[in-house]
């Protein structure tokens, strides 16, 4: 397995994968932005969008893939960039407890 670099929705990405075409070997590059990072670990796939001559071409491709080489970041988002870390949504479950955590330790002052 490779040694992936931090990947989040947005960024554009190049993914090297090698192809064996009778008895040569190369390595065929797909640039595009990841779209969705799904998974953990060995089970992490990425998704990836190119558009070729104006036709958007979607690829999934899990990480752990014999096959690619390397993974590198061509663009980072922006958010990034600035280093703010993007936090995940809370659910609103979640939401209400801090809401309600809050509220009591209000009262108690």
């Amino acid at each position: 397995m490779i040694e992936l670099p931090q990947l989040r929705e947005g960024q554009k990405i190049r993914v090297f994968q090698r192809l064996t075409e009778g008895k040569r070997e190369r390595n065929v590059p797909f640039a595009g932005k990841l779209l969705k990072v799904r998974g953990i670990g060995t089970n992490q796939t990425i998704t990836v969008r190119q558009n070729l001559e104006g036709v958007d071409v979607d690829k999934i491709f899990p990480t752990a893939l014999p096959t690619i080489t390397k993974i590198e970041v061509i663009e980072q988002v922006r958010s990034l960039i600035k280093g703010q870390s993007v936090a995940p949504k809370k659910s609103k479950r979640a939401r209400k407890s801090t809401k309600q955590a809050r509220s009591t330790k209000q009262a108690r002052k």
